[in-house]
């Protein structure tokens, strides 16, 4: 009788979509294996929220941990895009989206990280078959046939069937693997705050449109009422540093003003965290024993929640292939087996990472055509259902 296949999973990086990916591995009685350098009791103080989409609801519900993290998660039942182009309110146009054009109850939940993260992490410290290598890193690796060997910065040797990098958009794995990117840069940074304000949300997510970049407001869940949001605001380097370094009192006034009052009053609430924005495309997703997922293979600017749902496809992705793989006693490392992942992926999140590209550098155009064009699609859009209910079920991956 032939012996099983047995199989390990050592994964490198331990964010949302490296805790995600180790989650649903673990869930199929996978030996999963995770090294993240990082202290991760610094991820309590994660301030940050992530508008998650239905799919990825899906995974939280699958994996068992929704019934806790949906009382803390804001439902997003609307979404509006407002084009202010020459930045008088009065001849703003504007659309939204609302779920029941596609016969669906919400577009998914913004959720907090702080949360999310402890909630995945408590699951997995629960699980025999996964070990968690704390302040530890990669630092090298060697693929085999038959199995994949890592070293670590602590000096530990062992071995996987496959090997997952979760490391964000400079993965050392991939440069290790010498695996070619495509980047872009826009000269605008992203910046993150958290506000309160005296108009209720309404559960509307709120896009405006004029030069430098997409200004969102996305709405949060509190107990008593409406009147909370995290907002994120892109802009050029200028712009947004010059915002940044302002007292709270100016930077409140800013802010009201740049949100043309659809929310009243907005007043700073938490820390303000500001990044580059970027595009970058891995040309593969795999190598010997070897795949990337998330930002490990794609990054895209914060534009239309798509980055970390992305993600997520990439891990449903990988999830049903190994499932299969396991039906079929493989070995989860084999080139058939990622090859697959590579074949699913790959144009996919080419097309995605290019879509928002273009969808970027239409929001922060400064060219006076190109504005009257964005404004008057948005005008179109109100005139054709149709088109509307494609562009969501495309947001939304469908």
């Amino acid at each position: 009788m032939n012996k099983k296949q047995s199989n390990k999973v050592i994964i490198s990086g331990l964010g949302i979509s490296g805790l995600i990916t180790a989650s649903l591995l673990c869930k199929e009685k996978i030996k999963v294996e995770c090294f993240e350098p990082s202290d991760i009791s610094k991820f309590a103080t994660d301030q940050r929220t992530t508008a998650f989409l239905n799919p990825a609801i899906g995974v939280f519900k699958e994996i068992g941990i929704w019934e806790k993290i949906e009382p803390l998660s804001q439902p997003l039942k609307e979404m509006e895009i407002v084009d202010i182009g020459n930045s008088k309110q009065e001849d703003s146009t504007s659309v939204v989206f609302k779920p029941k054009e596609i016969s669906i109850e919400n577009f998914g939940y913004n959720v907090p990280n702080n949360f999310l993260r402890s909630e995945l992490l408590g699951w997995l410290k629960k699980k025999k078959n996964f070990i968690l290598h704390k302040g530890d890193s990669i630092v090298d690796h060697y693929a085999f046939d038959d199995s994949i060997l890592v070293k670590t910065a602590k000096g530990k040797k062992l071995t996987g069937n496959l090997l997952v990098s979760c490391e964000g958009k400079d993965s050392a794995i991939r440069q290790r693997e010498k695996i070619k990117t495509l980047k872009t840069s826009y000269n605008q940074l992203a910046m993150v705050f958290q506000v309160s304000h005296s108009k209720k949300h309404k559960d509307r997510t709120t896009e405006i449109l004029d030069s430098g970049g997409p200004f969102t407001i996305i709405p949060l869940r509190t107990p008593l009422n409406q009147l909370r949001s995290t907002i994120v605001w892109m802009d050029n380097f200028d712009v947004i540093n010059k915002a940044y370094s302002l007292k709270n009192t100016e930077f409140n006034s800013v802010i009201s003003k740049k949100s043309m009052g659809i929310r009243g009053n907005i007043r700073l609430t938490g820390k303000r965290q500001k990044w580059p924005v970027s595009s970058q495309f891995s040309k593969t997703l795999i190598s010997k024993r070897i795949v990337l997922i998330a930002e490990s293979a794609h990054v895209m600017p914060p534009t239309g929640a798509q980055g970390l749902n992305t993600s997520v496809e990439d891990i449903i992705t990988l999830h049903n292939i190994c499932k299969e793989a396991l039906k079929n006693d493989e070995d989860l490392g084999a080139d058939r087996v990622l090859k697959q992942y590579q074949i699913k992926r790959l144009t996919q999140t080419g097309s995605k990472v290019f879509g928002i590209h273009l969808l970027n550098k239409i929001s922060m155009t400064e060219n006076k055509f190109l504005k009257i064009a964005r404004k008057s699609f948005l005008m179109y859009l109100n005139q054709s259902p149709l088109l509307k209910r494609t562009l969501i079920k495309a947001g939304l991956g469908k």
